[in-house]
């Protein structure tokens, strides 16, 4: 799946729209640079989001917004990150062990 399309799923799945995602995910964040015009961005394949803004998201929250991250990482980084059959994270060098 796309970044793009993980986005609007999450999104839509919520109700969200692009300044209330922010604001989500933004919550107990601080001076993340993320803005609505990230989100558009996103959402139209200009760019994605940065790895460690993805790696803080899912180390903060242990909720959707935690899953979004893990998900935006398989999809940007599938030669590094894998989900395994109950749905966490891994590495591929842990999944070859």
């Amino acid at each position: 799946m796309k970044i793009s399309e993980i986005v609007k799923k999450y999104m839509e799945e919520r109700g969200l729209k692009q300044e209330a995602f922010v604001a989500e995910l933004n919550k107990s964040l601080r001076n993340t640079g993320l803005s609505r015009v990230s989100i558009s961005n996103w959402l139209n394949e200009r760019n994605e989001p940065d790895t460690d803004f993805l790696l803080l998201v899912m180390m903060v929250y242990s909720d959707w917004r935690m899953e979004f991250a893990i998900d935006c990482l398989c999809a940007k980084l599938p030669e590094v990150f894998v989900r395994d059959e109950r749905g966490a994270l891994m590495t591929l060098k842990q999944s070859a062990s």
